[in-house]
């Protein structure tokens, strides 16, 4: 299974046709070509320039669509529940507190299997009117039975959209599913990228046909039930646990089939450079792995073995994946831009993962944390430290785990 993004012809053969779009653009472009019934939206930046960017569209009459302006993130969440359960293809998505007040809908919808898609432009939260990019919170839905994938590039972002509802809709899955992609890194900048076309998302993505939907004429069925707690309520989340298992597969069966059709060959769950033979690992996922890479490259034209891991996931957590190319590695670092308060060693979400992944190892690599929190943006310099104190680490024991590098004052 490849490990890094290869281009290699597509099914179509004509020349490539760019467009410059920001993040934002990309979703909608991608919601667009993917036929959705159903639009629920709630402005909260950074994510408000997708809902903008698709009422656009239907204004000026590029596809159909029902839209839905709804009162609250709670209501928008809530809307796209009942369409996707009476069979409609949906769209959804938010950003920070945001996010986090559509908290009931959001969880009942993964245990209800409805495969809503919804985009995240992370943001923090919500020291009022910070709208700097944070990870907490999509990390803080991760355990509820939505799939989350996360974004580097524009490109990838519009991409990811498309193979999220070939995902989320096929019958062994059947879940809702995040795109990820960081809040203005991504969603406000722009870049050349080539847009799927209508023909191709077409033969991509087939028509959902739920196979339970409610409608009277199909017959008695019923979706999030009120049930007392001895009745179903372990086989519903076993349910939820089966599908996310099943996702693995088919989400390599789909990223596989989009190369055909698109030309864009993505490693379903790692994307690894650098690490055949290396002795460092950078990990991260996100718009500043490309800031990260730059800092790997430099470091291997002085001659030190070091590379980068990119999860392209984070639900299902490709776990197997990630031992398979860190095997052999001395000493790592987790770049993240998520909190967990009071957590072992004071260490974020993602770090939390990827220790419980590497506890299955006999040969453990020393594992630092490197935190990015609050929104105050990093620079290439920062992560350049957090190379330099990871390969530190293999000759003098660190002090704790967690770093706060971006912290104004001593970081006690």
């Amino acid at each position: 299974m490849s490990s890094e993004i290869k281009n290699i012809p597509p099914v179509a053969i004509e020349k490539p046709k760019f467009k410059v779009w920001n993040g934002a653009r990309a979703i909608a472009e991608a919601v667009k070509v993917a036929d959705v019934d159903v639009i629920s939206a709630y402005p909260i930046r950074p994510y408000t320039g997708i809902m903008n960017a698709l009422a656009s569209m239907i204004a000026n009459g590029e596809f159909i669509a029902d839209v839905v302006i709804a009162d609250s993130e709670h209501s928008q969440f809530e809307i796209v529940k009942h369409a996707s359960a009476v069979g409609a293809r949906t769209f959804v998505g938010s950003s920070g507190v945001g996010l986090a007040y559509a908290a009931e809908a959001i969880i009942v919808t993964a245990l209800s299997q409805l495969p809503v898609v919804g985009a995240i432009g992370t943001r923090a939260l919500d020291d009022p009117g910070n709208f700097g990019m944070e990870w907490s919170d999509v990390l803080m839905f991760r355990d509820y039975g939505w799939l989350i994938s996360w974004a580097k590039t524009v490109q990838e972002a519009h991409d990811m959209t498309l193979v999220a509802y070939r995902v989320a809709e096929d019958k062994r899955v059947l879940l809702p599913h995040f795109v990820v992609l960081d809040g203005a890194a991504l969603t406000h900048v722009a870049t050349p990228i080539v847009p799927v076309t209508k023909e191709q998302a077409t033969d991509f993505l087939p028509p959902y046909k739920p196979p339970y939907r409610i409608d009277p004429i199909d017959g008695p069925v019923t979706k999030a039930q009120h049930i007392a707690p001895s009745l179903i309520g372990p086989e519903q989340r076993k349910l939820v646990d089966v599908a996310t298992k099943r996702a693995k597969e088919v989400i390599v069966e789909a990223w596989k089939d989009f190369a055909t059709y698109t030309g864009r060959e993505y490693p379903p769950f790692i994307e690894a450079i650098g690490m055949e033979d290396a002795d460092f690992a950078l990990i991260g996922m996100g718009a500043y792995m490309k800031d990260i890479e730059i800092v790997a490259k430099r470091m291997r034209e002085k001659g030190v073995k070091i590379g980068t891991i990119r999860l392209r996931y984070v639900r299902p957590f490709p776990a197997e994946d990630l031992l398979r190319v860190i095997d052999g590695v001395k000493a790592a670092g987790v770049i993240e831009f998520g909190y967990s308060f009071g957590s072992p060693f004071g260490t974020g979400s993602l770090y939390h993962e990827i220790a419980t992944s590497l506890y299955e190892t006999n040969t453990r690599p020393e594992l630092l944390d490197f935190l990015f929190l609050g929104g105050r943006e990093p620079k290439v310099e920062h992560f350049m430290k957090a190379a330099e104190m990871i390969i530190e680490s293999v000759h003098k024991k660190p002090q704790k785990k967690a770093y706060w590098l971006t912290l104004r004052g001593e970081d006690i």
